[in-house]
């Protein structure tokens, strides 16, 4: 049973390799015993399977959801212990039911949606650096970032301030109560 949790832990230590940008995103999740953990790049366990959702690491944290109850909406996709932990598997950021997260974090920053509905900005401490006001907002590159807000796609600064608008692209993905899905493909702004 080790041997074939090992190769699977190979396997899938090739796999986010060959799909990574940078092989410092260690260490990567892998599934054990229906729960997620962490290899390193030896395939080692450097955090023991204890999560019921597991995302890769960026910027040393990484998006995991433990316990709690799943719900069938899309936007509010759970009442789960959620947040983001470090490389040691200690939790860095809690969601404790106010806050839902969906993206890894670029640029220091992470976009998540408060309980209740509009989105906003967080640091990597947990600290709230742009308020929550926008329908969706993405995540920064080059200092700049996607979201959505009175029916417009606009891009903000890590200060919050508006730089640009545009008319919202038609994605197919509204839904009839007026909001978007959990992880919009393609996301309604860019």
């Amino acid at each position: 049973m080790r041997c074939v949790q090992v190769l699977i832990a190979l396997a899938t230590i090739s796999c986010c390799l060959a799909h990574s940008k940078d092989s410092t995103d260690f260490p990567i999740p892998i599934q054990q015993g229906g729960k997620w953990g962490y290899v390193n790049s030896e395939g080692k366990l450097v955090i023991k399977p204890q999560f019921d959702g597991a995302g890769p690491f960026s910027e040393g944290l990484a998006l995991v959801s433990a316990g709690g109850v799943h719900l069938t909406d899309s936007v509010v996709k759970s009442f789960v212990k959620m947040g983001y932990i470090d490389q040691t598997g200690h939790w860095v950021i809690e969601s404790r039911l106010m806050y839902f997260f969906y993206y890894a974090f670029s640029e220091g920053a992470v976009p998540f949606r408060k309980n209740g509905g509009k989105w906003g900005y967080m640091n990597a401490k947990g600290e709230v650096f742009i308020k929550p006001r926008f329908d969706w907002a993405g995540s920064f590159s080059e200092g700049l970032a996607p979201v959505l807000m009175s029916g417009m796609c606009a891009h903000i600064d890590k200060s919050g301030n508006v730089i640009d608008q545009s008319p919202l692209r038609d994605t197919g993905h509204a839904k009839k109560h007026g909001t978007y899905t959990w992880h919009p493909n393609p996301p309604p702004c860019q």
